[in-house]
């Protein structure tokens, strides 16, 4: 006997209502993310504070939308990727709202990557750490030691291929991730361990009445100097990166990043001080470069 139209019908509408039902629409800030060697970029999505980040999947001009710090709206069904689950993201569903959004993150012991599956997917804090080799490789991966000669894997993408690692003690940022059978934290941010004492002494010489690491700041309806990680990005590929950086800092000048001037800070900063404050900027690079 053959099928009715209405029988076809249904199991057609049912179909699309089952489609349908595996979708799932996300809003919130990406904190990280990692691109595959197959060229696809896995993100980290924090929606809650309070709960992990969700993974999403995605290639193309969505993957390229996926920037740290950008809060997006996306839509996509479930689907499994090298780290396990994530949202497949549908092609065209990312929109992109407010960027340069801020969130926390949470402190980690090297002692509970031996079985970190409690904190899977939270956006982390690995302070006092040293790298273990001089250079990122190309596989991905790298290794930090804690003072008591813990090991963590990290996972960076390819940006870092090739550079040299941070060389002071470090906090990495990131998200808590199991590739194969490896509890890993996939980077996000090297910044160093010291930068408490730069902050107070950029602070106490006013830098960060017109510069903030994040966030512009505004005066009114006026903004001021750029982000210290939009500065370091800009120069991450630059090896006079620090000399450039200083001779701001002594000369002042202006129309480099908007038509506000910057005051000459020679008769106020030491040259020791100059040099930490441009390191600890240039610190911020490692956002972008992790990014890439």
């Amino acid at each position: 006997m053959k099928n009715s139209p209405i029988i076809i019908s249904l199991i057609s509408l049912s179909l699309t209502v089952a489609a349908q039902a595996q979708e799932e629409t996300i809003n919130g800030i990406i904190t990280t993310r990692v691109i595959q060697p197959d060229g696809r970029t896995t993100a980290f999505v924090l929606v809650d504070q309070s709960k992990p980040t969700a993974a999403v999947l995605a290639s193309g001009a969505d993957a390229a939308a996926l920037v740290p710090r950008n809060q997006v709206t996306l839509t996509g069904t479930s689907a499994d990727s090298a780290l396990g689950t994530a949202l497949q993201v549908k092609a065209g569903s990312v929109k992109v709202g407010e960027t340069n959004q801020p969130f926390k993150s949470q402190p980690i012991t090297a002692a509970a990557f031996k079985d970190a599956s409690a904190s899977a997917g939270n956006y982390v804090q690995l302070a006092g750490v040293s790298f273990v080799a001089d250079k990122f490789d190309n596989t991905g991966t790298a290794q930090v030691k804690t003072a008591d000669g813990s090991v963590v894997s990290l996972l960076v993408s390819k940006g870092a291929t090739g550079r040299e690692t941070p060389k002071s003690v470090t906090d990495v940022f990131g998200v808590v991730v199991k590739s194969g059978s490896e509890w890993k934290l996939a980077a996000a941010r090297f910044l160093p361990a010291n930068r408490k004492e730069v902050i107070e002494l950029a602070t106490k010489d006013t830098c960060m009445g017109c510069h903030n690491p994040d966030t512009r700041v505004v005066a009114g309806t006026l903004l001021l100097g750029p982000t210290y990680r939009d500065v370091a990005a800009n120069y991450r590929n630059d090896p006079a990166a620090a000399d450039k950086i200083i001779a701001q800092m002594q000369n002042g000048g202006t129309g480099k990043w908007g038509t506000n001037a910057m005051p000459p800070l020679k008769a106020v900063l030491q040259p020791d001080d100059m040099k930490k404050l441009a390191d600890w900027i240039l610190s911020y690079r490692w956002d972008a470069i992790l990014a890439e």
